[in-house]
Order: C-alpha cells, then sequence, then structure tokens
C-alpha cells in the first residue's frame, strides 16, 4: 500500500492547481493516515511487554483483514479522483509496475503456508509406498480376485457405506491386500491418505501421529486442503501433541468439512489404514474409530475410508459402537474359503519359478519340473490358511533348494505342527541342528538374548547398535541371525556379510506372537520370556547412559539458550548415536513392562539422582523433550511408596 501511495503522490506532483487536484490530494491524505494509524498502532504493541504483546497480538487475521479492506476502498477512492483529473492512463502504467509486489505477496503467503504445514510430524515409513513399505510384496496377478473385485465395488458405488472393515487372523495377509489397494486407488487418483501401523516401529506403532500423516498427504494433494490444515496449524502450532480428539478435529474434520468442493474430485479419495490393532494402546484403538465415525459430517468431498485389523477385543468393540449403516465388515477367512487353496498355489508356484531361475547362476542347477505336483500339493495343504507359512517356507527353501524342500515335506507328515507354531517352530528347529551337539543349548540362551530383544525393541536397531546396547560383541550377534534370513529381515552388505549399520526388522508381526506366545511354553525352546527380556533390556539401557552416554551439554553447543534447529542433525546424531538414542526413548517403557516395581537406591534411582537433567536434555535434543512428564508418571506408577524417590521424581 505504501508503494501503490508512492505512485499517487508522483501523479498529484505533476498536476496543476484545481478542485479536481484538492479533492485526489485529500484521498491520498485519508489513505496515507490510515497506513500511519496501522503502523502507530503496530509500533504501540511492539514497546509493550512480551507477555502483553502476546495478549494484543496484532496479527490477527481479522486486523488485517479490516485494514486491507479499509485500504481497498481508500484506492478506489483516489483511482476515481485521477481519473477525473484526466491522468488515470498515466497513473495505470505506473501501478503496472507494482504488479510484481502481488506476485511477491503471493509467493510470501505460500512461503508461510508450507512453513505452517511443516509443523505436522509425520511418521516415517507409514505410507504404503514409503521406503519400508514400498518394496513389500501386493498381491499376485490371479489371487485374491473376488475380494479385490469386491474392494473395487465397494469404492465405484457412491451410495456405498464410508467405512470397509477387513478383518482377519494374523498371517492371512491383510497387509498385502492393503498395500494392492492402495497402489491401485493410487493409480485410479483416489487415494487420499494411507498409514500402516507396525508394532515395534516408533511412530507407526502408536495413534499419536496417525491424523497427522493424513492430514499432510491430504495437503500435498489438495491445495485447498492445505491452506485449511496451514490455518489450523498456525492457530495451534503444537496441534500434533495434542489429544487425538482434538488432532482429528483441527487437522482433518474443520479442513474438511468447510473447503471449497471447488476443485477436489467428485469421485471422492480413500483412506487405507492398515493393521490398526497393531497399534499399542486399546484406548487410542477406540478412540480412532470413534473419530472416523464422524466421516458422515464432511459433505464437501466424498471421504471413505479401508481399515484392516485382527479381529482383537478393541477393535471389535470400536466397530461395534459404530451405526452398523457406516461400516461394511468383512471376514477374511470367509471372504477366501474357497479360493484359498488356489491363491497359495499360484504363490508357492511363482516363488517356486523365482528359486529355479536363481539356481541357473548357481552350480545345482534345478530341473524345470521341480520341486513337483506332489510336494506343491503337500505344501500348500500344509499352509492352509496362512499366507505367512507360504512366504516364510519359500524363504527357508530359497537358502538351500533340494535340502530344506525335504526338511519340510518331511515336517509336513507331523500333524501337531499347525498355526503360528507349524510356520516357525521346523525353520527354527532345523537351524538349531545344524549346530554341534554341545553348542545347541549355548545358541538357543543367545537365541533369546539377541532376538528376543529385537521383537521387543520399540523400534528397530542396526547389528551393530543392538550388540553396544547388550553388551555383547557384534559377531555374537551375526552368528546367531545369520541362519534367519526366512523369518527377520536381516541387511546385507555388499559383501555378503550382515550390514551393521542397518536396522534388522520383522518379516511378520507373527512370529513375535510365536516366540512370545503363554501357550507356547511347554512346546517351544526358543519360547521368550517377555517381563523379563524388558527387565534385561531396561537395565542395559541404564548401564548405557550411565557408562557416559549421557552428560551435560552433550551436543557441545557451549552457549545456552541455542535452540534445537539450530544445530545440525549430524551433530546431534553424533552426540546420541542409534543405541543411546534408543536408550534414552524406551527406557522407561521397558521398566514399565517388566511389571517390577522400582526401590530407593536401585538402579533407576541413582541414575535419576546422577543424570535426570542430562536425561532431559538428551530428550530435547532428540525432539522427544514433550515425553519427560509422560515418562516421569510412567515411573511414578512403578515405584514402591517412598518418600525419597517421590521428591526426586
Amino acid at each position: 500500500m505504501s508503494n501503490r501511495l508512492k505512485v499517487y503522490l508522483a501523479i498529484y506532483a505533476g498536476l496543476s492547481p484545481s478542485l479536481a487536484a484538492d479533492n485526489f490530494r485529500k484521498a491520498l491524505v485519508s489513505l496515507n493516515a490510515h497506513i500511519l494509524g496501522f503502523l502507530a498502532h503496530a509500533i504501540r504493541i511492539q514497546r509493550k511487554r512480551s507477555a502483553a504483546r502476546v495478549v494484543q497480538a496484532l496479527w490477527d487475521s481479522e486486523d488485517l483483514t479490516q485494514f486491507e479492506e479499509r485500504c481497498d476502498i481508500l484506492c478506489v477512492r483516489a483511482s476515481e479522483e485521477a481519473r477525473i483529473c484526466d491522468c488515470r492512463e498515466n497513473l495505470d502504467a505506473h501501478l503496472r509496475s507494482l504488479e510484481e509486489i502481488h506476485k511477491v505477496r503471493t509467493g510470501v503467503e505460500k512461503l508461510q503456508e508450507r512453513v505452517d504445514l511443516g509443523k505436522l510430524e509425520k511418521a516415517e515409513g507409514a505410507t504404503y509406498d514409503s521406503w519400508t513399505e514400498g518394496e513389500l510384496s501386493r498381491c499376485l496377478p490371479d489371487t485374491r480376485t473376488d475380494l479385490l473385485e469386491q474392494i473395487a465395488g465397494w469404492t465405484a458405488d457412491q451410495a456405498s457405506k464410508r467405512i470397509f472393515w477387513l478383518c482377519g487372523k494374523a498371517g492371512t495377509g491383510k497387509s498385502t491386500i492393503a498395500r494392492t489397494v492402495a497402489q491401485k486407488l493410487d493409480d485410479d487418483k483416489l487415494l487420499g491418505a494411507s498409514f500402516f501401523f507396525k508394532r515395534g516401529r516408533a511412530g507407526r506403532s502408536h495413534a499419536k501421529l496417525l491424523f497427522p500423516t493424513i492430514a499432510w498427504q491430504l495437503a500435498d494433494l489438495f491445495p485447498a486442503i492445505a491452506s485449511a490444515i496451514a490455518t489450523s496449524l498456525d492457530r495451534d502450532s503444537l496441534l500434533c501433541d495434542k489429544h487425538l480428539s482434538t488432532q482429528f478435529e483441527h487437522l482433518l474434520l474443520q479442513p474438511l468439512r468447510n473447503v471449497d468442493p471447488v476443485g477436489l474430485p467428485s469421485a471422492g479419495v480413500v483412506l487405507v489404514i492398515d493393521a490398526l490393532d497393531e497399534c499399542e494402546n486399546s484406548e487410542s484403538i477406540k478412540t480412532t474409530l470413534l473419530l472416523l465415525s464422524k466421516v458422515e459430517e464432511i459433505t464437501s468431498i466424498r471421504l471413505r475410508i479401508f481399515v484392516t485389523s485382527r479381529p482383537e477385543l478393541p477393535v471389535e468393540l470400536g466397530f461395534k459402537d459404530m451405526s452398523g449403516d457406516l461400516h461394511h465388515d468383512v471376514r477374511l477367512e470367509v471372504a477366501q474359503e474357497i479360493s484359498i487353496e488356489h491363491d497359495i498355489r499360484v504363490f508357492y508356484e511363482h516363488q517356486f519359478s523365482e528359486i529355479r531361475k536363481s539356481s541357473l547362476l548357481q552350480d545345482d542347477e534345478l530341473p524345470a519340473e521341480w520341486p513337483g505336483e506332489q510336494s506343491t500339493r503337500a505344501l500348500v495343504v500344509q499352509a492352509m490358511p496362512l499366507f505367512i507359512f507360504a512366504f516364510t517356507v519359500s524363504r527357508y527353501i530359497s537358502a538351500n533348494p533340494r535340502r530344506n524342500l525335504a526338511t519340510m515335506l518331511l515336517q509336513s507328515r507331523d500333524k501337531s505342527l499347525t498355526g503360528l507354531k507349524g510356520t516357525y517352530l521346523p525353520i527354527l528347529d532345523q537351524v538349531v541342528a545344524s549346530e554341534g551337539d554341545g553348542e545347541q543349548k549355548d545358541w538357543i540362551l543367545d537365541f533369546k538374548a539377541v532376538v528376543g530383544s529385537i521383537v521387543l525393541l520399540y523400534d528397530p536397531l542396526s547389528a551393530s547398535a543392538l550388540a553396544r546396547l547388550l553388551e555383547v560383541e557384534v559377531g555374537d550377534v551375526g552368528r546367531v541371525l545369520r541362519p534367519l534370513h526366512s523369518v527377520l529381515n536381516i541387511p546385507r552388505a555388499s559383501d555378503g556379510n550382515i550390514d551393521r549399520m542397518t536396522p534388522i526388522t520383522l518379516f511378520h508381526l507373527s512370529f513375535r506372537d510365536f516366540l512370545l506366545d503363554p501357550e507356547l511354553k511347554s512346546q517351544n525352546v526358543f519360547w521368550v520370556q517377555a517381563d523379563e527380556t524388558h527387565r534385561t533390556l531396561g537395565m542395559h539401557c541404564i548401564r548405557l547412559l550411565e557408562s557416559g552416554g549421557l552428560k551435560e551439554d552433550i551436543c557441545g553447543v557451549l552457549r545456552l539458550g541455542t535452540r534445537r534447529a539450530d544445530v545440525a542433525k549430524s551433530s546431534v546424531h553424533s552426540s546420541l548415536p542409534e543405541d543411546v538414542a534408543y536408550a534414552c526413548c524406551y527406557w522407561v517403557q521397558h521398566i514399565l513392562m517388566s511389571n517390577s516395581q522400582l526401590d530407593d537406591e536401585g538402579a533407576a534411582h541413582q541414575f535419576l539422582q546422577k543424570h535426570l537433567l542430562h536425561w532431559m536434555e538428551a530428550l530435547s535434543w532428540l525432539g522427544k523433550a514433550s515425553d519427560v512428564i509422560h515418562n516421569l508418571e510412567i515411573l511414578k506408577s512403578t515405584v514402591a511408596v517412598s518418600h525419597t524417590f517421590d521428591v526426586c521424581l
């Protein structure tokens, strides 16, 4: 406006005295007075103490709107007076040079929008095409055809229920179906967002980042929605740290309910949420479903939701509390009852074809008819109805096709090996059998220590970080993991050995279920006692932090008050390496899950007496400052009544 006023004044300076020129001058005085009054108001607020400035926040959207509206009125008046002075053409020529200013303003507004959207916290690897999910399997052609057609029909039908719930037992292939559905929706420009829960993965094992991650994807697709979400974040930059209901209200419901439907797809969009049961907090599951049931309030765009889960009680109760008119339920075991044998056979045939191709590059070339109809049929029968069985067995066979196929065919005769026990126990038994007679017991103990820790970690660790946490040699970790490629995702280095710097993850949560299942304790020599392993991990975390992992000013910034954003991430990672960062974030959770009570002068008490502030500082550098109070409350709940310890907390 000031630049526009300068143009007006330059035109006025070239006018001869007249009544019209005097009226033009008065219009310019009014515009100038309005601008100066606004600036004076700003200066008065700026001179107040910081608290008062917050109370009288000038840059409220209503203040700016009123200022701009009045400026527009005064500019129109000035332009009319200029026209009366017969200098409108000259004025327009000067004002055209100001169009660039409008472009700059638009750019600044877009930049501010991106800054606001940058406040969204996103769960790493949660989308269907992320670096963690993108390479995982999709449904093979000619498999799951009836079910996929049913889902496609639900997507295309404008009158269909808003939520499609696919429920199935562990290992039946729900996540593979979800990735396939998400891929198809994306190809058809119908995917709004996806979120794949994963137990044991930070950010994906709880619902805290579900709605922010979905909002981030919707904002990336639709500018109008992005603007509405940015407005919410501008009003409250800490939305991602609020309760689920507040997040949903301000990041999804309000933006989608109020957005202009012009520019949004008439066919609507679909959200894909996989493995909801792997959200660790049962109350969060029920709250999430309660909030998703409000989808009917959104009329600007037809929003539908595809959800998969196991038939766990919190999920069952959440859908039971919804209106039946809102959700369409499909039980996977029922939907695939007729086709499952065919689908597993197609999967096996595809895997065996790949194994035969690989054998061409090796000395032991497999014949074209391998493994034969009889062997394939036996494996299909053994796998029914678990796709995870077929997946695991085919990976096991690929390591040594002739020998391992014979082993699995022999095991298939044991009718007691069913379910997850039949999936994993034969493979682990063969691994133990390959060890020397005197080493089998030691290997099982090492297996429980290393693999038991891996399945209970709250975030995956690399082999080197895991070795430092457990206080063992990295070679010992590699020795245990080397024969377990069929059940764990163990990264390989270029030389064929274990990549020590890349996290080790589970192929499927069912392996964790198998190792921790209390009903298999007497039948499974590999059974892992969860509470004892959690206790051991918690103590290892405390030991690591006490033995040099923490200290004052751990990032060496020296200057007090340095902002976290002003310190390079590489510096934080160097000062708080992977194992130390993990110990900082999760030692409290391991103590909680160990079901043990903390006492005065115990390890946790002594650690907090010496390193409480150091731990809080480290969490701040890791972006977890908000977790401090929550963690201390957890610790207080595990403490035997003790005045000294309570004062420390």
